[in-house]
C-alpha cells in the first residue's frame, strides 16, 4: 500500500514532513518554518483526531493520513480502494457514505457529515467527514480530498447534554410552576406547558419572538420594570402583580444569568380572591357590603389622625332607623334585612366618593366625612346638610316584597378635630346625640351636646348598680291597696321599688326601663312574681286578709317570651298562693304583638283561675276589635284621666266611655290616682267600682300595709 504523502501532488492534505532530532544551522530560515509549521499542524490534528484524506478518483483508491489511519484502527501508511474504505462505515451509514461520495466525485458536491465508522477492531465512532472535488483549469476531477474527525468525545458530551435537556425539560414540564426564558434581548426561548396555559398562548408561536412585542399591555409597568432592574444589577426579583388582559394574579420570580432571564410565576388569582374574601368578611358587612364596625374604626382613627396634621375638621352622623324592631316583628327578619340593605343603597347615593358609608350594627349606620372645610362651624354646616339629605332620601317609601314601607331616621352628629379624643369618644359622642334625636321625636337631627355626657354617665352608672341591685337584695315590694266604692278593701297593687344605697329610692319609671334595656326585667319580673305570690300566700292564711287579691305589673318583654306562663304556673305552685286571687295586669301596647298568641297564654292561664286586668286603659292604642276578644276581667282608668276630669271636662267624658265599655264587655271597672273626695264622688257617679290612690292610702311596704289592714274597721276587710 501506497502512503499519501508518496502522491506526486501532497498539496491537497498535511504531507508527511519528517521533523530532525538535531536543529542544524545550515537548513533555510524559510524551510526550518515550513519545518516548524508542519510539525505544529501535525501536532494539533493528533491532538484534535483530526486527519487527511484523499481520493485518487483515476485509480478509485483512497489514501488516508497517520492520524486517519489511528482513527480506523489500522496501520499508518494502511490504502484501500474507495469501495472497500467505504465499507468501514457503520451498520445503516453505508449507503449513505456511498451516496455521498458518488455526488461528490460525480457533480463536485461538498459533504460535510457527522457518521458512524466500524473501526477494525471492531469499534464504532463517531466521525466527522469532509470532503471537495479538486478540478484542474479546465474544470476536469483530478481528484477529492477532505478530512476526517473522531468526534465520539464530543457526540459523548451531546448525547449528556441532551439527556441533561431532557430531563431539565421534562423537570420544567412537570414542575407546578410556569416557566418561560429570555434572552438579552428579550426574546421568548422557552415556555414550559404550565406557562402556555396561564399565559393563554402556544409555545411555537410565541418561542423566537420579543416578549414586550407578545405582552405590549406590560411595557412600562412592574413587569417591565422589574425584569429590567434583574438584567441591570444582576439580582434575582420576586413581587406580586396583576395582568389586567389576561385577569390574571401573578408571583413571579425572575433570576439573571448570562443567557438571559429565567421566570418563573405562579397564577396566584385564587389566592388572591380567597384574601380578598377574608378582607370582605373581616372588614364588610355581609348583608349590605358595607364597611363593618372594625372598617370603621380604622377609617375614623385615620381621619383622626390626619386633623392632627392638617386641622381640617370631619363629622361622624350616627343614624338610627326609627320603629325598627316592629318591622321585623310583624314583618319577619328576612323584610327587615331587604329593608337594611335598600337603606344602604340610599346613604350610598347620598354621599360624596370620599366619605364612609358604615353599618355599624343591627339597623345602626354611621357616616364619616371628612374635608368639611377649614373649621368647626363650617363643618358643621356641612354636616346638617348631609344629615338632611339623608332624611330627604328616606322620603320615598321602601319596596319591601311589594309592599310600600315607609322608614325615618334619628341622627346624631358630632363634628371631630385634631383635639377630639379617640375614636370610642368621638362615637360615643355621635351615638348621644342619635339617642337626643330619638328623644326629641324621632325622624330628627341632633348635635352632640356635653350635657348629654352627663346624663349618659349617669345611665350608665345606673345600669352597672341595676345589674348587683338583685343579688345584694335592694329591690322591696310595695303595695298599693284597692278599695271597693263601698269602701271594702279588695286587694292590692304589688309596685317594685329599688332601695340603692346612696341615692335611696329610685323611681320605677327611672329603673324599669334601663332593666328593659339591659335584660334584667325578666329576672327581676320573676322576683316580683314571687314576692308578690308568697305575701297573697300569707294573706290567704290569715282571717281578715283571705279574700285580698293581688294585682302584679307583667312587662311586654317577660308576657311575650315562651316559658311565661310555665313560670307562672311554677310560682304559684312553690309559694302556695291561691290562683283565683291573682289578678296579672297587662298594657295596651303589650297587646299589640301576637294578639292570638296573647290569648291562648291568657286562656291557659286563666284556666286555674288566673283573672287578668287592662292597665292604663285609654292610653295606649285600643281596638275594640281585638279588646272583645281578650279574656279581661278588669279594666283599669288611667289616672291622668281623673286628674284632668276637672280641668277641660274631656275626662269626665272618657271616664264614662270607659265605664260603659266596661259594662258592655261584662268587664269590672277600676280607676287609679284617686286622690280628692271630688274625684271619688266622680267615680262612683260614673259607675265604677274600685279605686286606687292617695284617698285610700299610699303604697305602703308589707310591715306597714298589714298595720294598715289591721286598723281597719272588720267589716272593710270582709268580701
Amino acid at each position: 500500500m501506497q502512503n499519501a504523502s508518496d502522491l506526486p501532488d501532497p498539496a491537497p492534505i498535511v504531507p508527511e514532513i519528517a521533523v530532525p532530532d538535531i536543529a542544524v544551522p545550515e537548513i533555510d530560515a524559510g524551510l526550518r518554518q515550513r519545518v516548524q509549521d508542519a510539525a505544529l499542524l501535525r501536532t494539533a490534528g493528533r491532538i484534535a483526531r483530526l486527519g487527511g484524506w484523499l481520493i485518487d478518483t483515476a485509480h478509485g483508491r483512497v489514501y488516508w493520513s497517520d492520524e486517519v489511519c489511528d482513527i480506523h484502527g489500522v496501520p499508518r501508511g494502511t490504502s484501500h480502494a474507495l469501495r472497500d474504505s467505504i465499507q468501514y462505515f457503520g451498520p445503516g451509514w453505508v449507503q449513505r457514505a456511498t451516496d455521498m461520495f458518488e455526488r461528490c466525485m460525480r457533480d463536485g458536491t461538498p459533504f460535510d457529515e457527522e457518521m458512524q465508522i466500524l473501526t477494525a477492531d471492531g469499534r464504532l465512532v463517531w466521525v466527522r467527514a469532509v470532503g471537495e472535488a479538486v478540478r484542474d483549469d479546465a474544470g476536469r476531477l483530478e481528484y477529492v480530498q477532505g478530512a476526517c474527525q473522531d468526534i465520539s468525545d464530543m457526540k459523548v458530551l451531546e448525547r449528556s447534554a441532551a439527556r441533561l435537556a431532557a430531563r431539565l425539560s421534562t423537570t420544567l414540564e412537570s414542575i407546578t410552576d410556569a416557566f418561560l426564558m429570555v434572552d438579552r434581548n428579550w426574546t421568548l426561548t422557552y415556555l414550559n406547558s404550565e406557562a402556555e396555559r396561564i399565559l393563554q398562548c402556544a409555545r411555537e408561536e410565541v418561542v423566537g419572538m420579543n416578549v414586550w412585542e407578545r405582552f405590549p399591555e406590560a411595557v412600562g409597568g412592574p413587569y417591565h420594570h422589574a425584569y429590567k432592574k434583574a438584567f441591570e444589577t444582576n439580582a434575582a426579583v420576586s413581587f406580586e402583580e396583576y395582568y389586567a388582559p389576561l385577569k390574571l394574579w401573578t408571583e413571579i420570580r425572575a433570576y439573571p444569568s448570562e443567557e438571559g432571564l429565567a421566570i418563573y410565576f405562579l397564577d396566584i388569582s385564587e389566592r388572591k380572591a380567597n384574601e380578598a374574601e377574608i378582607h370582605k368578611l373581616a372588614f364588610y358587612d355581609r348583608l349590605t357590603g358595607l364597611p363593618n364596625r372594625q372598617l370603621l374604626l380604622n377609617r375614623t382613627e385615620h381621619a383622626l389622625a390626619l386633623c392632627q396634621r392638617v386641622a381640617l375638621p370631619g363629622a361622624i352622623l350616627f343614624i338610627d332607623l326609627d320603629n325598627f324592631k316592629a318591622i321585623n316583628d310583624t314583618r319577619g327578619h328576612d323584610k327587615g334585612d331587604i329593608l337594611l340593605r335598600q337603606v344602604a343603597e340610599r346613604l350610598l347615593g347620598v354621599v360624596r366618593a370620599s366619605d364612609t358609608v358604615a353599618r355599624f350594627g343591627g339597623d345602626e349606620f354611621v357616616l364619616l366625612l371628612e374635608d368639611l372645610g377649614s373649621d368647626d362651624v363650617e363643618a358643621a354646616a356641612g354636616a346638617q346638610e348631609m344629615a338632611r339629605m339623608v332624611q330627604q332620601a328616606f322620603a320615598a317609601p321602601f319596596d319591601i316584597a311589594g309592599v310600600d314601607q315607609y322608614s325615618t331616621p334619628s341622627i346624631g352628629i358630632t363634628v371631630f378635630n385634631g383635639g377630639s379624643g379617640s375614636v370610642d369618644d368621638v362615637l360615643k359622642r355621635a351615638d348621644l346625640a342619635m339617642y337626643q334625636a330619638k328623644a326629641a321625636g324621632r325622624n330628627a337631627i341632633s348635635f352632640f351636646d356635653p350635657h348629654m355626657q352627663a346624663r349618659v354617665s349617669a345611665r350608665v352608672a345606673l345600669e352597672t348598680d341595676l345589674r348587683h341591685a338583685l343579688e345584694l337584695r335592694q329591690f322591696e315590694l310595695h303595695y298599693q291597696p284597692q278599695c271597693a266604692v263601698d269602701g271594702r278593701l279588695c286587694g292590692a297593687e304589688a309596685l317594685v321599688r329599688w332601695r340603692h344605697p346612696q341615692r335611696g329610692l329610685v323611681s320605677p319609671a327611672e329603673f324599669i326601663p334601663a332593666a328593659e334595656d339591659i335584660g334584667l326585667i325578666v329576672p327581676l319580673g320573676r322576683w316580683v312574681m314571687e314576692s308578690a305570690c308568697l305575701q297573697l300566700a300569707r294573706w290567704a292564711a290569715g282571717e281578715r286578709t283571705a279574700t285580698l287579691e293581688m294585682a302584679v305589673n307583667v312587662s311586654a318583654f317577660q308576657f311575650h317570651r315562651h316559658d311565661f306562663v310555665e313560670m307562672v304556673l311554677e310560682v304559684l305552685e312553690q309559694t302556695g298562693a291561691p290562683p283565683a286571687q291573682l289578678k296579672i295586669e297587662l298594657t295596651e301596647s303589650l297587646l299589640l304583638k301576637d294578639v292570638q298568641g296573647t290569648i291562648e297564654k291568657m286562656m291557659r292561664l286563666k284556666a286555674v283561675g288566673v283573672g287578668f286586668a287592662l292597665d292604663d286603659f285609654g292610653t295606649g292604642y285600643s281596638s275594640l276589635s281585638y279588646l272583645h276578644r281578650l279574656p279581661l276581667d278588669q279594666l283599669k282608668i288611667d289616672r291622668s284621666f281623673i286628674r284632668d276630669a276637672f280641668e277641660d271636662g274631656q275626662g269626665v267624658a272618657i271616664v264614662r266611655i270607659i265605664v260603659a265599655l266596661g259594662k258592655a264587655l261584662r268587664m269590672a271597672v277600676l280607676a287609679e290616682g284617686v286622690e280628692t273626695e271630688q274625684q271619688f264622688a266622680l267615680i262612683v257617679t260614673e259607675g265604677c267600682q274600685a279605686y286606687q290612690g292617695y284617698l285610700f292610702s299610699k303604697p305602703l311596704p308589707a310591715d306597714a300595709l298589714a298595720e294598715f289592714i289591721d286598723g281597719l274597721p272588720a267589716r272593710e276587710t270582709s268580701a
